[in-house]
């Protein structure tokens, strides 16, 4: 039995090796400290030699999982704890990076604040300084009479402001008026915080304090005869009275407003007058503008726009003095000289201008960029020695100046498109009659003149005697286009003649004889009639008392090349291009007489120099391209 227990404890002790062994490699007691241990022990012998031993072992190896289980679970907790710090940390960070955005946001719209603020302040201020508006202020009136009719004193007041408005419209000058404005019209309902005092008000404190407004004020009472007596006065402008009928209001607003314009801006109101065809008018109010005037600059321009109405109203041997004055007391006024220039060819005759052109010219020509020269003065010389492309330049320069009307008293839109027409351009000429007020006298004449030189290049003599009767009446009629047009009736005479009415071509002419332009084309007729010695004698004539113009050598040599008389017309085309180099009539027509001869090179020569003056001419073109394919 000994030999049995003995068998049985050393089989039972290799069946707990067995399995501790094999719980090991199939991991089934591995997650239990306690099978470990004793497997371990088994695995060493330790089991059958010293079980107290084996039992220091299982408690050791159980206290070690416990400590490790421990660590594991604080590990965890840690873990925890940082994950939740983290979150934490990032929460607060955001927190802190929109504090930081909100506290950016907030300095940079506080500055954009002081800025604008800033901004606003150099603008009233800016405002301030530079203000030269004329402020009208509620005018004064009796409570009776505003219960009455309604004609408070802001009624009043606007009245004079519209009118005020309607004149400085109404002025074509290239120096504008002062603004008009009402005394209530900027006031801004923004206030400042408890201070109750609008922007307006801050407004007109700065413009009060710096500005140079001219503030109208005035009354509005019943008269004796039951009546309206409307009285203007303000800052330099002393008081007036003005009276009508009850129903007069705009009528006696229209007349202070006028007063008040001239008392205030003295230049201004006389171009206005100018340009309106109240010549009369301005010249009765420039004396007493000039006497009042200070300043050689004002001075000046009131001598100008003096002249410019004694030259309006055909009484342009007064003017010439008046324009020498301007330039006396500023030089160099270069538009003074350009009108002075206009006025002499009016009063003293082609040739005298011709010598003030050129004058004036060489004289630009030594002036550099910056000596406040515009081209727009150049019209009257370059009139005066016809240099067609410099004209068109000075009528356009003008017309820009004022929104595409001109500058000057009278509108440029029919200027340019004559111009056009003669450089030989019907397209631009018509499309620039846009430019002119559909009703104003001058726009209408050239609507008759355009269609009058249309029938002439088309050869219709007898058809453009209509339009030209129509021009020559209104010309008739009206100073301002005796002014503009000085020699232009004379297509009259030209249409008369060739149409066989010789008697009334005749008549034209004779009206006409001293101008260049007129004698060229009188003795057109006459050699169209068959008397070439009588037109040999109008030309020579024309010749003789302006022989630096060159209307008659062009039309004398044409006649010439038409007759066959080739040197004769080349001398005459020689000397019209000579005395009017920029104009491409004679070199076009010299290019024909090349041609003629068959000097198709130098031919071509001229026609290329004749484009750079007539660049829109079909004619000279076709002709241009016959002689290129000819010298090629």
């Amino acid at each position: 039995m000994a030999a049995d227990d003995e068998g049985e404890e050393q089989a039972g002790g290799e069946g707990e090796e067995y399995r501790a062994q094999r719980g090991a490699g199939l991991g089934a007691s591995g997650d239990d400290p306690a099978a470990m241990a004793v497997a371990l022990a088994a695995a060493m012998g330790l089991g059958r030699t010293d079980p107290a031993m084996a039992a220091g072992v299982l408690d050791y190896l159980t206290r070690q999982s416990r400590l490790i289980d421990l660590r594991i679970a604080q590990f965890d907790e840690d873990k925890s704890l940082i994950e939740e710090e983290r979150r934490l940390a990032i929460g607060a960070a955001k927190r802190k990076r929109f504090a930081d955005r909100m506290k950016y946001g907030l300095q940079v719209s506080g500055a954009l604040a002081a800025a604008l603020i800033g901004l606003g302040v150099l603008i009233l201020l800016g405002d301030a300084f530079t203000s030269k508006s004329v402020v009208v202020d509620a005018f004064d009136t009796p409570p009776a009479m505003a219960a009455a009719s309604g004609l408070t004193g802001k009624v009043v007041a606007s009245a004079v402001l519209d009118r005020l408005q309607q004149l400085q419209d109404a002025t074509r000058a290239a120096t504008k008026g002062l603004k008009t404005k009402s005394a209530w019209s900027s006031d801004i309902k923004v206030q400042a915080p408890g201070t109750g005092v609008s922007i307006g008000d801050v407004e007109r404190l700065l413009r009060e304090r710096f500005g140079h407004d001219v503030h109208i004020g005035g009354d509005l009472v019943r008269t004796d005869a039951g009546g309206l007596a409307l009285t203007v006065r303000g800052d330099g402008v002393p008081a007036r009275t003005f009276e009508g009928s009850a129903s007069e209001l705009d009528k006696l607003a229209g007349a202070a407003a006028e007063y008040v314009y001239g008392r205030s801006q003295p230049y201004q109101y006389a171009i206005y007058l100018a340009g309106n065809h109240r010549d009369d008018d301005a010249i009765a109010f420039l004396p007493g503008a000039f006497a009042r005037s200070t300043g050689n600059d004002e001075r000046a321009a009131l001598a100008n726009a003096w002249g410019s109405a004694l030259t309006g109203s055909n009484r342009s041997d007064l003017a010439i003095d008046k324009f020498l004055l301007a330039m006396a007391l500023a030089p160099p006024n270069w538009k003074s000289w350009g009108n002075l220039v206009w006025s002499v060819r009016l009063a003293r005759g082609e040739e005298a201008a011709w010598g003030e052109g050129r004058l004036m010219l060489r004289a630009v020509a030594k002036t550099p960029r910056s000596g406040g020269l515009e081209k727009r003065f150049l019209s009257g010389p370059a009139t005066a020695t016809m240099d067609m492309p410099l004209k068109l330049a000075a009528y356009l320069d003008d017309a820009a100046h004022n929104g595409g009307a001109g500058a000057q008293i009278n509108i440029d839109g029919p200027a340019i498109a004559d111009v056009h027409w003669l450089m030989h351009d019907p397209v631009s000429a018509r499309r620039y009659m846009a430019l002119g007020d559909p009703q104003n006298p001058i726009t209408k004449a050239e609507a008759l003149l355009l269609a009058g030189y249309a029938d002439l290049d088309r050869g219709d003599s007898a058809t453009a005697i209509a339009p030209l009767e129509g021009f020559w009446a209104a010309w008739q009629a009206d100073p301002s286009l005796r002014n503009v047009y000085p020699d232009t009736p004379c297509f009259l005479g030209l249409a008369y003649g060739l149409a066989g009415r010789l008697a009334e071509a005749q008549a034209v002419f004779d009206r006409f004889g001293a101008w260049s332009r007129c004698a060229a084309l009188h003795g057109d007729v006459l050699e169209h009639a068959g008397d070439l010695a009588g037109a040999e004698r109008v030309w020579a004539r024309g010749i003789a008392i302006a022989p630096d113009l060159g209307w008659i050598y062009l039309h004398r040599g044409v006649s010439a090349l038409n007759r066959g008389d080739l040197p004769a017309a080349a001398a005459d085309l020689a000397a019209a291009n000579a005395r009017a180099p920029h104009w491409a009539d004679p070199l076009k027509v010299w290019g024909d007489l090349l041609a003629r001869q068959g000097r198709w090179k130098t031919a071509l020569a001229k026609y290329d120099a004749a484009l750079a003056y007539a660049p829109a001419w079909s004619e000279l073109h076709q002709a241009r391209d016959v002689a290129a394919r000819r010298s090629g």
